[in-house]
């Protein structure tokens, strides 16, 4: 097993990805980035699917803001 120190994803709507435990095909319709968790979320002909499984740091004022941490 190698060790990586980076990672790029390239994603475009209209893109075909693997989704579910079948890993069944589904087309990207919109790609959403959400401000207050740093999440990205991709809306797929299945369905909506987290993108990663983490979300990257953003100003340390945003992750310190009370309840709006949690979304």
């Amino acid at each position: 097993m190698s060790k990586m120190t980076e990672i790029q994803v390239r994603l475009e709507v209209g893109d075909t990805i693997l989704v579910g435990k079948n890993r069944e095909p589904a087309e990207i319709t919109k790609i959403e980035y959400h401000d207050k968790s740093g999440e990205i979320c991709l809306n797929t002909t299945r369905g909506p699917r987290k993108m990663l499984t983490f979300a990257l740091p953003g100003d340390q004022a945003r992750a310190d803001a009370g309840a709006d941490k949690y979304r």
